[in-house]
């Protein structure tokens, strides 16, 4: 059934407004979106429209590729706790945030999240060694724990553990595995961080440890809060952690330490509208790409848990100079893992609230039977959750409840998202599920093999319902060449033909002048009308034609701006509406 509100389906805006220029959503210099909210201030206060006259399509910096969301002191910004339970309530009964046709609010020119304090871009703007991927976001190769003292009991979450100190004061947080479930936890904890952080969210830094029970020391005076009630911590509520938790043959425990986010702790981010008391939040969340775009990478991870209350707001920066860095964090209930109702059949086809098919089955008398309910699951280690690739379905895929940005989704949001998923080759995947270190080597394969077989199924459906063309290049001869990401990723024949429509660009008025007849090509080359040769801005519009991928249809417009050197891609727009028709292949000689 289809989310309501999911934009990934639905046409979306017409064709003018799905190529909305640089003068349109795409603002995303820090200095052009605090002017404009300067001016909608100054315009309702006299009464009048806000109007700033005629704008170039794209200004001299474009596309940006830092959004310096760091300009004003956010210095006065104070904690918000969050709540499992209103989170919950909120999301499943009500419908926060907006849910409008509109693209990400959040993109430049290029149709690219620019790195900012809630992204920054790796895997999908450059290659990565497995050496990058497996260190992901960790300082030092190895962490041992030994002798750090426990100053502090963890009273929240379904995970047994505590909080250590280093011999420096940094604390980390110490979780382990149930005892039903040896290594399923930690394994999902670092392969989510990895995977996480290779693709361009903040997360803090995760290692696998080894703890001796008979040298694990208390702090004096070591407490644990347990619903608003502080009591002392002592060696019996230890080993009453320890009696939960799974237990290695050498007597040992293994568990992960998850280092402390550097700064102040702020409370988690909600998935819709802004931080009033943050001056630099000025995009509603559920309108970033990067949140909506989440939802094609959960549901390739099955993060069932991507929700509010597991990220973090940081404070950081100097005094007169402070900032927030917003974390994405808890993946233990990734790949079938998680305790309680994330690890059941259910997680990941349905929320928890369903209440379509809650109807169904009291209609029927319980005659309707879910279709998740028939899915024949592998045989695994206990190490390894419900995790399984055949029936999985991209875009029927549901967290534990309603997320508005993955509301949101639109279908250019899933593309980019599913770009950088399509990125990570068979190597890589393999390379980091094997940082899991699980015992038994049939829990690493089946982790890997259905995360390369997901990654492919997510490949098939998104880049391919828009045109998947990408990094174009005009050099300064007049050569167009570019790649097809449907085809780089396996998931794709060549399409027969390509069609260009070239344009002259007047960047002051926005106008296009359209110069020559359709030019059909066979590859991914082509070349510009040599009366554009002396244009400062010129554009391209691509279609691609397939005999099965109707979606390549849908144009992607490329927009290039004279350099000294020849052309550099300035704009990139695909249209996700019509699909332009195209009437019959001329005939060639």
């Amino acid at each position: 059934m289809q989310e309501t509100g999911d934009r990934s389906q639905q046409a979306g805006v017409g064709w003018c407004a799905g190529l909305a220029l640089a003068g349109g959503h795409h603002l995303s210099a820090r200095s052009r979106l605090v002017w404009a909210v300067a001016l909608l201030g100054a315009a309702a206060l006299v009464g009048g429209p806000a109007s700033r006259g005629a704008e170039p399509l794209f200004y001299p910096d474009d596309p940006i590729l830092v959004d310096d969301d760091t300009l004003f002191d956010a210095g006065g910004i104070r904690e918000r706790p969050g709540s499992a339970y209103y989170d919950f309530v909120e999301n499943t009964f009500l419908t926060p945030g907006e849910n409008r046709d509109v693209r990400a609010m959040n993109i430049n020119t290029a149709d690219e999240v620019p790195d900012s304090s809630w992204f920054t871009n790796r895997l999908g703007h450059r290659p990565l060694s497995l050496e990058e991927l497996t260190r992901g976001p960790n300082r030092v190769d190895r962490l041992s724990v030994e002798g750090w003292p426990i100053v502090e009991g963890k009273g929240q979450g379904r995970t047994p553990g505590w909080r250590v100190a280093d011999p420096d004061g940094q604390i980390y947080q110490i979780e382990f595995d149930e005892e039903r479930f040896p290594e399923r936890i930690s394994g999902a904890e670092v392969i989510g961080t990895l995977f996480y952080h290779a693709i361009g969210y903040h997360v803090v830094e995760t290692y696998l440890v080894e703890i001796d029970p008979a040298r694990i020391v208390l702090a004096p005076d070591v407490t644990l809060e347990v619903e608003g009630a502080v009591r002392p911590l002592t060696r019996l509520a230890v080993e009453e952690v320890l009696d939960r938790a799974a237990r290695l043959p050498n007597g040992n425990y293994r568990a992960i330490a998850s280092r402390f986010a550097d700064g102040d702790p702020l409370g988690p981010f909600r998935y819709y509208g802004t931080r009033p008391d943050d001056p630099n939040d000025i995009v509603a969340h559920e309108h970033r790409r990067e949140l909506r775009g989440n939802r094609v990478f959960a549901s390739w991870l099955n993060h069932v848990d991507s929700r509010g209350v597991n990220s973090l707001d940081m404070l950081v920066g100097p005094v007169g100079g402070r900032h927030v860095r917003h974390y994405l964090f808890d993946f233990g209930s990734i790949i079938g893992g998680g305790p309680g109702v994330a690890s059941q059949p259910r997680a990941g086809n349905e929320y928890i609230l369903d209440w379509g098919k809650g109807f169904k089955t009291l209609a029927s008398l319980g005659l309707y039977r879910r279709p998740w309910l028939r899915v024949q699951y592998p045989d695994t280690p206990r190490s390894v959750g419900r995790f399984e690739a055949e029936s999985f379905d991209p875009r029927a895929w549901r967290p534990e409840y309603p997320n508005p940005a993955f509301r949101n989704l639109m279908l250019d949001d899933a593309y980019w998202a599913a770009r950088i998923v399509s990125r990570f080759s068979d190597a890589a995947i393999r390379a980091v599920v094997g940082e899991a270190r699980y015992s038994d080597p049939r829990a690493s394969a089946h982790v890997a093999d259905t995360l390369i077989a997901r990654r492919d199924a997510i490949a098939r459906l998104w880049l391919n319902e828009l045109n998947p063309i990408h990094d174009p290049r005009l050099d300064g001869q007049g050569r167009l060449t570019f790649d097809n990401a449907a085809v780089d990723a396996g998931v794709a024949s060549e399409p027969t033909d390509y069609v260009l429509t070239w344009y002259r660009v007047d960047n002051a008025t926005g106008e296009h002048i359209q110069v020559g007849a359709e030019i059909w090509i066979t590859g991914p080359q082509g070349r510009m009308p040599a009366p554009l040769g002396a244009d400062a801005y010129v554009a391209v519009l691509v279609r691609g034609i397939h005999p099965v991928r109707s979606g390549w249809l849908r144009a992607a417009r490329v927009h290039f701006r004279r350099t000294a050197g020849g052309w550099e891609t300035v704009g990139i727009e695909r249209a996700f509406d019509e699909r332009v028709p195209v009437t019959r292949r001329p005939d060639r000689e």
